[in-house]
């Protein structure tokens, strides 16, 4: 398994980086890898290579780049045609943007959930 953790930003951020990843061990070759991101819930296109840690608004005032349930769905969408099959999320993600991911991919994953 491979894939982009949390520091390296937000969910299309990792999400470019692990599609470079997964054409470079195609083309290498390997077709029985798994890969996953699990991005910050926030939106980082200013970040600098050492992440959001380095952005102004770190740790205390991130709330205006949080992402929406709709940017969520955006990314579990692109993650999944991408073949990304463990798409998760990281610091800042809260209870409804994992929501958000199940719900654009319940028909995919053949499963119905129990939401309230």
């Amino acid at each position: 398994s491979s894939g982009i953790n949390a520091e390296y930003g937000d969910p299309f951020r990792c999400l470019a980086a692990t599609k470079k990843m997964i054409k470079a061990v195609k083309d290498a070759g390997y077709d029985k890898v798994h890969f996953m991101t699990q991005p910050i819930a926030y939106m980082t296109p200013d970040a600098s290579i050492h992440g959001y840690m380095d952005l102004p608004e770190f740790p205390l005032a991130l709330e205006p780049r949080i992402c929406t349930r709709f940017e969520m769905q955006k990314y579990a969408r692109e993650a999944f045609d991408a073949g990304i099959r463990f798409i998760g999320g990281c610091c800042g993600f809260e209870p409804y943007h994992i929501r958000a991911i199940s719900e654009e991919l319940v028909k995919e994953l053949d499963w119905e959930p129990t939401f309230p």
